[in-house]
């Protein structure tokens, strides 16, 4: 069941609104910058990479651990019906105690396993490229917020662009029935001129549901409840290079997937190499301590052992050469991988800076239809209200007005787009934002 989005709007902003009514305060106009701290600090994404990042760091660890000693101490209670004793060389022997009590430490390490280093290698590259795949979901999070910051920018321009639109619709539909009223005008111009009217408050209902929707769906970003607060214009997000060319070269550069993806092409390279390593044989020390209050035979309630051991498995069926056959295959595609996606972030320049040029002069256009638009507007007002011209061609006049700045406000929001998509093409960060440790979600800070 959907609930309309106007109706869902104002039971939600009431109450915001009527808090802020009581307490006298105007909330001041959110920033850009503001908003992206706000995704940096409330949003799960930043938690969500950091998490990913200690997980990759806590593998690392795990296999530091396969080269380090190994300390292991246990104990046994033995409770027996009866005690077992023997004379041996004229002296009672306790065999076996109704109470026995007896203890073991061993202490384990590897002397060498070539297999250990590349593991260890292929471990290290993991965290890197989890570092910067979390660097990534943090720098998504914030192109995403920016976006959606204009959104809210750009549906609110056309909201008031509408809002204008009946204002000018209702008083030329009054004075059409004036006119009628007065035998000026035809009942045709009066209808016309409700119809006009009726269209613009349709506009208008549908451009306050995007409003709307889109702040929600900014409020979801940031992680903070927005919906109230007017936001500040940002500066304009214009890319000082241009050149296709050094585009690209920035992008393969700076752009954080490439370089996780070719730390994940090496660690698949590394955990290839460790399989033919285990034709090499490997050595272990032990060492080991006991102690039991059963001193038996040997009269000795205490003991100690070391030892080295080989292990060395000349031949184990293939399964060694099978691993590193399918290891060699993951570790190809993961080369493979990165260079398409290499070339796919090419291409991504390229779509990004022909839509920006493209943005451009499609504003410019629109800036020149909005000025010729608005112009005769203006001329057939004064031409109507001096009753040389009809009620039909006001409204005309007004709905061409109305489209062409509208379509200038889509188009300045397309460029602004544009370009932040140009910036996220290239591996740059959105202006405002900054790359910072992600950070938990704070509960007690969603509470407005």
């Amino acid at each position: 069941m959907k609930i309309p989005a106007v109706g869902l709007a104002l039971l939600t902003l009431l109450p915001l609104a009527a808090a802020s009514a009581r307490a006298g305060e105007v909330a001041p106009p959110l920033t850009l910058a503001e908003a992206l701290e706000l995704a940096a600090t409330r949003s799960e994404t930043p938690a969500i990479a950091a998490a990913r990042l200690e997980r990759a760091e806590a593998l690392r660890r795990q296999a530091v651990a396969a080269l380090l000693p190994a300390f292991t101490v246990t104990g046994t209670y033995t409770r027996r019906p009866d005690e077992v004793v023997r004379e041996i060389g004229g002296e009672e022997v306790t065999v076996q105690a109704i109470d026995a009590l007896s203890g073991q430490a061993v202490a384990e390490t590897v002397l060498f396993d070539l297999r250990a280093l590349p593991l260890l290698r292929a471990a290290t590259r993991g965290v890197e490229a989890q570092r910067l795949e979390s660097d990534e979901l943090r720098r998504a999070l914030a192109f995403d917020v920016a976006t959606g910051f204009l959104t809210v920018l750009s549906a609110e321009r056309l909201r008031d662009a509408t809002a204008e639109r009946v204002r000018v619709a209702a008083v030329t539909s009054d004075e059409a029935r004036a006119r009628l009223e007065a035998g000026l005008a035809g009942r045709n111009d009066v209808t016309r001129t409700e119809l006009e009217l009726a269209t613009a408050r349709l506009t208008e209902t549908r451009a306050v549901r995007d409003v709307s929707i889109a702040r929600f769906a900014l409020a979801y970003l940031v992680g903070a409840p927005v919906e109230t607060r007017p936001l500040a214009l940002p500066d304009d997000f214009e890319h000082s290079e241009l050149d296709l060319e050094a585009l690209t070269a920035r992008a393969l550069a700076h752009r954080g997937e490439l370089a996780a993806l070719a730390e994940r092409a090496e660690q698949a390279r590394q955990l290839a190499i460790a399989p033919r390593y285990g034709i090499l044989p490997r050595f272990d020390a032990r060492g080991t301590y006991r102690w039991t209050n059963e001193s038996g035979l040997s009269g000795n309630e205490t003991d100690w052992n070391f030892a080295v051991g080989l292990t060395w498995e000349i031949w184990d069926g293939g399964s060694r050469a099978a691993l590193a056959a399918q290891l060699d295959a993951e570790a190809r595609e993961a080369e493979l991988t990165l260079e398409q996606s290499r070339r796919q972030v090419a291409l991504e320049v390229a779509e990004a800076a022909t839509a920006a040029a493209t943005a451009e002069a499609a504003v410019e256009q629109a800036g020149v239809r909005s000025e010729v638009a608005r112009d005769n507007a203006v001329e057939v007002r004064e031409r109507f209200s001096n009753g040389l011209a009809t009620a039909l061609e006001q409204a005309d006049a007004q709905v061409e007005q109305f489209e062409a700045d509208a379509e200038l406000v889509r188009q300045r929001y397309a460029r602004a787009v544009a370009r932040l998509a140009l910036g996220r093409a290239v591996g740059d960060w959105p202006p405002g934002a900054r790359p910072t440790s992600a950070t938990p979600p704070n509960p007690e800070a969603q509470t407005p």
